[in-house]
């Protein structure tokens, strides 16, 4: 069905408990919300900008385009000479190309009406065009945890899959005396850090436990990325007098695999010093398709990144600054980026893959020279 907010029946506070003229905005934000959670059932693996674009893509435009009068008097309000509408551009309702990646809008109505049943089907649509991945490690090291240490231990599982990240689980067996003492992290092969046990649980013995998303938001923090790599569970005892040992642990990872480019160069180029327009480099695609996520790699050798602007442009001429001077006089930029640890690479989502994707590498300061040896970028798209 067609969703119109008008006239729904829902409980109310008022005497009889129900009402059935419950609408306007109030009913609409409810309203979608519900078909949200229903497309997000249909298909959990999704984004929530995944979710915006499905809503808009399959919004009904079948919709009444008459004209509409000026808002009459009214006995609470005489003077409605402040409702100027319509005039320009707001006078007429029709849909029109206006350049949005998810179709035509409208002045009137946006996108269109929230269909729920198209919404859903779409998210089943895209849910069968990718794969579901999982992949399952385990590593049974039974070492000693330094006692009132920061350096603590570092375990690793390695993983050879490639597929996107929607859910993590860990289970971790650790025998130790007064688990308030333990602080126990995860981490990806991006460097993405989510913290699993933070010096809670006071005097109680032992840590055998599984941490999901459901109990241990943090894990949240890994959705979207890329599984490939090593997965590193450090352990740390931060206080003093009892001890412990990582026995065991295990990691179960769910994804879903995209269709992906991957484009690259090594150019071994020169950053002129102390040059404002830099240099720029240019990776063409030839696919169709919208990106649905972005991951980019630098390998810059420097002796003082604080000197450098990075900046990604994609075909759309939309631009991202990866990296803005800092560093100070650290070394080299050898870094991937990706939509955890750089957020504004989400505002590429949903524009065309195809055409040329550039960086633009520029030094600010004197003294110091560098190069940019390689990079390489993964466009994820949306089927």
């Amino acid at each position: 069905m067609d969703v119109k907010g008008l006239s729904v029946t829902t409980a109310t506070g008022k005497t009889g408990g129900v009402t059935h003229e419950f609408g306007g905005t109030s009913s609409a934000t409810p309203l979608v919300a519900g078909i949200a959670a229903l497309v997000i059932s249909a298909n959990p693996t999704l984004t929530a900008l995944e979710v915006v674009s499905i809503l808009k893509q399959t919004a009904s435009k079948d919709l009444d385009f008459d004209g509409y009068p000026s808002t009459p008097a009214a006995s609470f309000d005489p003077d409605t000479s402040w409702d100027v509408s319509p005039i320009s551009p707001f006078e007429d309702g029709h849909f029109d190309d206006a350049g949005h990646a998810d179709g035509t809008w409208s002045p009137w109505f946006g996108h269109g009406r929230v269909d729920a049943v198209a919404a859903v089907a779409e998210a089943l649509r895209r849910a069968q065009q990718t794969g579901e991945e999982r992949f399952k490690g385990s590593s049974a090291p039974d070492r000693s945890i330094p006692d009132n240490n920061q350096i603590g231990i570092k375990d690793r599982i390695a993983c050879d899959h490639t597929f996107t990240i929607a859910a993590v689980k860990v289970q971790v067996d650790i025998t130790h005396t007064y688990i308030g003492d333990l602080r126990v992290v995860l981490l990806s092969p991006s460097g993405t850090a989510a913290t699993l046990h933070d010096r809670s649980g006071g005097s109680a013995n032992d840590l055998h436990i599984e941490f999901s998303a459901g109990t241990t938001p943090t894990l949240h923090a890994f959705s979207g990325e890329s599984v490939g790599g090593e997965w590193t569970l450090h352990v740390q005892d931060l206080a003093a007098r009892d001890r412990g040992r990582l026995l065991s642990w295990e990691l179960e990872i769910q994804g879903e695999s995209r269709p992906a480019i991957d484009v690259m160069e090594s150019p071994g180029i020169i950053i002129p010093d102390n040059i404002q327009s830099g240099i720029s480099r240019s990776l063409a695609v030839d696919h169709g398709g919208r990106l649905a996520d972005i991951q980019a790699t630098i390998d810059i050798t420097h002796t003082y990144i604080g000197d450098l602007i990075v900046e990604l442009v994609s075909p759309s001429d939309t631009r991202v600054v990866l990296h803005n001077r800092s560093g100070g006089a650290a070394d080299n930029i050898i870094v991937t980026y990706t939509r955890t640890n750089t957020p504004d690479l989400g505002i590429f989502l949903g524009e065309p893959i195809d055409g040329p994707w550039r960086l633009n590498v520029s030094d600010r300061a004197g003294a110091d020279q560098g190069k940019l040896n390689h990079w390489a970028l993964k466009l994820v798209t949306a089927g």
